[in-house]
């Protein structure tokens, strides 16, 4: 799995604007529509939407779980905001007997691909440069621990836990310590698998949620870089964001690829057997396990946007909040370890 993949011909993105997905756009979200008082489109809001005015369901599906309110988006984004005492790395390790056992805190792990974003998305839920990104594939080697929401003399109260990734420029044995990991660590509260839906769901992707499934493991789907699927240009894209505007066609397509990807476990009817979305789809039927959450969240993290513009986050605190949710720290029951 932790091997090189060969390009894989199912591209969830390339999903036609039929006109029965049309008449399904008009009912997919109410607040993509933007009207003057007299009931008329303006030329400047009609077909776009500010930064600021998006929702989080603009940039998730949700349909086990609730949507997050205006007041919890501001609790996540205290609880992951930058002090002295958090965020802190914890350790590194190659190998899964080296990590500490002994330690209490709920933990969460981010999967994915190479070049698929986990760090510079670690370093956007944090609010600070903690670990080493960029374009270049392969630069994290070794499961790397990061403590957040911890206070002066106490310990962390969350652990985000940095993974290899998988597919081109990895190593086999990261992929066995990491199975290892996700398999028997008794302080992993949820596992998220990061997509990047611009090449579709990689034979690497799917063998590794077909597995998350076998093996019963928590985890969620979470789509990286979404600000290039809603950009017009990728090479405008820190224009992009420092205009902080979005085309609402685009957010409407962005549901519809989220629709599919809610589907990949439903077998089509009309499918060629020889199809490789059927092929996965009967996959995921085999396992006869937990389905991911019931829950996508799409998010972005660019830095350096302009002179006064040094960040540009999309949908961050949507997932900080889910991750409190998913380690006891919404007010649901004590985030810690037994």
């Amino acid at each position: 799995m932790w091997k090189p993949h060969p390009t894989s011909p199912y591209r969830l993105c390339q999903t036609l604007l039929s006109q029965q997905q049309r008449c399904h756009l008009q009912t997919l979200s109410p607040n993509l529509q933007h009207t003057n008082p007299n009931n008329k489109p303006t030329t400047s809001t009609a077909h776009r939407t500010s930064f600021d005015d998006l929702q989080p369901t603009d940039l998730a599906a949700y349909w086990d779980t609730q949507p997050p309110n205006s007041t919890q988006l501001k609790s996540a984004s205290r609880f992951f905001a930058h002090t002295r005492h958090s965020p802190v790395k914890l350790y590194s390790a190659a190998q899964f007997r080296t990590i500490p056992h002994d330690s209490r805190e709920p933990e969460v792990a981010f999967l994915g691909k190479t070049n698929v974003g986990k760090s510079s998305l670690i370093n956007a839920l944090v609010d600070h440069e903690i670990c080493r990104s960029g374009d270049k594939r392969g630069k994290t080697t070794e499961m790397n621990a990061y403590g957040i929401g911890g206070t002066k003399g106490g310990e962390s109260k969350i652990v985000l836990l940095d993974m290899p990734g998988y597919g081109t420029g990895s190593k086999l044995e990261q992929g066995e310590e990491i199975m290892k990991y996700l398999q028997r660590r008794k302080q992993l509260r949820r596992t998220f698998i990061l997509l990047d839906l611009r090449h579709g769901i990689k034979p690497g992707d799917q063998q590794i949620l077909t597995l998350l499934r076998q093996y019963a493991i928590p985890h969620q789907i979470v789509v990286s870089k979404v600000d290039r699927l809603l950009c017009d240009r990728v090479q405008d894209l820190k224009h992009w964001h420092s205009n902080q505007i979005v085309r609402n066609s685009k957010l409407a397509k962005l549901q519809i690829d989220l629709d599919a990807l809610r589907a990949m476990d439903q077998i089509p009817s009309d499918s060629n057997p020889s199809d490789p979305q059927y092929e996965f789809a009967v996959r995921l039927k085999e396992t006869k396990g937990p389905p991911p959450l019931g829950e996508i969240i799409c998010v972005s993290a660019m830095k350096d946007v302009a002179r006064n513009l040094k960040k540009s986050h999309l949908n961050i605190d949507a997932l900080r909040w889910s991750i409190m949710q998913a380690t006891g720290f919404d007010g649901s029951f004590e985030g810690v370890c037994p």
